[in-house]
């Protein structure tokens, strides 16, 4: 009886993969998954730097 409830665990342990494509970048294609990231994160630092320049220049006006 044992062995039937392993074999029954055994077929109920999940054998499904999830292949993502963000994943697959970051482990097959490191070098470009993470040029990637660091262009976006640059990207988003110089909107948010220039548009708080931007504020503080209208301040200043006013």
């Amino acid at each position: 009886m044992i062995p039937f409830l392993a074999n029954i665990q055994y077929e109920m342990d999940a054998k499904y993969q999830e292949k993502s494509m963000l994943t697959n970048l970051f482990t097959e294609h490191k070098f470009w998954g993470w040029t990637g990231l660091l262009l976006i994160f640059i990207t988003i630092c110089f909107i948010l730097f220039f548009q708080v320049r931007l504020w503080e220049e209208e301040d200043e006006t006013k």
